[in-house]
């Protein structure tokens, strides 16, 4: 019977073992209904809690926020399965803008030999960046969680490039060959990378894609990137962060959806493989949600034409009364941005209105003194 009891005892072991082996993916497509980030999300979907502002190294909650449409879905050229919200910062003065936000993970996810994690996000930057500016998402095994140390690996763009392209991994990641050939402009794009882990201190090799087909798994002869990242101890925890230097005038809008780390290229939250329209074939008549919302005092509007026509844009207050034209004319097909400045108008609600011939579309937006 001891025997035997003995037995039974290896055999739970073992298969406590093998469960424990298998990490489960997580996923963030920041479905939230408030606008603000910090202290966001529960300890679900494959993380131990929420969001938290990383105020050690980056100063208060102040730039990120979640908002609903202001990813231009329509503009990748693959479906996506939802179009709700996402996370949106807006960068307007160089490194005093500079955010950082983490999330622990709900289990440590071991370097254990043999094993292969992915990692995956949509990015949309939506207006010009600089060499210096930086916008990554990142793993770290961190301890505590806002120590602002044990950073791994940065997946996105790097400070201090010759010229803006993606790159990923540990270290220095400014230009190639530890970055990719494609120049980041304006419209969304799927990142995504495979760590191959050692199970040691040897540093894990490290392959990135942008954009690749989601119906196979990429091969890693066509990566776009190939490093090694120094992976010891895994990883416990994701960040996002962004900062650097922006453009005279201009500020810097980045738009971060659907997160995903698995164990398998087909359990990350991709896309569908189904085409859908292209940047500058619009597939429909349509308003987008306005980017920064709330805003002060300017906000970006984004609408698309399937065929070109007279267009008017134009805002009005609470009461109906039209405050401002923002488009009065021809209008050629696909997708066009207008920036709206309220500086001359009181905090509040508003309604911006899209109208072409019988079609008419509008969406309200808030300006925050």
């Amino acid at each position: 019977m001891r025997i035997v009891s003995v037995f039974c005892t290896l055999a739970l072991v073992l298969f406590m073992s093998i469960v424990s082996f298998a990490q489960t993916p997580a996923k963030e497509s920041f479905v939230y209904p408030v606008p603000k980030f910090d202290n966001i999300g529960q300890a679900e979907n494959g993380f131990g809690g929420p969001w938290l502002v990383d105020t050690s190294a980056h100063g208060a909650d102040q730039k990120a926020l979640i908002g609903n449409g202001i990813f231009s879905y329509g503009a990748l050229d693959y479906a996506m399965s939802d179009t709700g919200n996402a996370m949106q910062i807006t960068l307007s003065n160089a490194w005093s803008d500079a955010q950082r936000y983490k999330r622990a993970l709900a289990a440590p996810w071991p370097n254990t030999a043999g094993k292969t994690y992915w990692v995956s996000y949509l990015l949309d930057v939506k207006t010009e960046v600089q060499g210096n500016t930086y916008f990554f998402l990142k793993l770290y095994n961190a301890n505590p969680l806002l120590s602002g140390s044990g950073e791994i690996v940065a997946i996105g763009k790097s400070g201090g490039q010759s010229s803006p392209v993606f790159s990923c991994g540990s270290g220095w990641t400014g230009d190639a060959p530890d970055a990719s050939s494609s120049a980041i402009n304006a419209g969304p794009v799927w990142l995504v990378v495979r760590f191959d882990m050692t199970g040691n201190a040897d540093p894990c090799r490290t392959f990135m894609w942008v954009s690749p087909d989601p119906t196979t798994e990429p091969d890693t002869t066509t990566a776009v990137v190939k490093r090694f990242t120094g992976m010891k101890d895994g990883f416990n925890a994701i960040a996002i962060e962004s900062g650097g230097d922006v453009a005279a005038g201009k500020n810097v809008q980045l738009v971060f959806d659907k997160i995903s780390l698995a164990t398998s290229y087909k359990d990350l939250s991709k896309v569908t493989g189904v085409k859908a329209a292209g940047i500058n074939q619009p597939s429909d008549f349509r308003l987008s949600q306005n980017y920064p919302n709330p805003f002060n005092p300017s906000t970006v509007i984004n609408y698309s034409l399937k065929t070109a026509g007279n267009v008017r844009l134009t805002v009005y207050n609470i009461l109906g009364k039209e405050v401002a034209e923002l488009v009065n004319g021809p209008v050629s097909a696909g997708m066009h941005e207008v920036t709206f400045n309220a500086s001359g108008l009181a905090s509040g609600m508003y309604f911006y209105q899209l109208r072409s011939g019988s079609l008419v579309q509008t969406m309200k937006m808030i300006l925050m003194k």
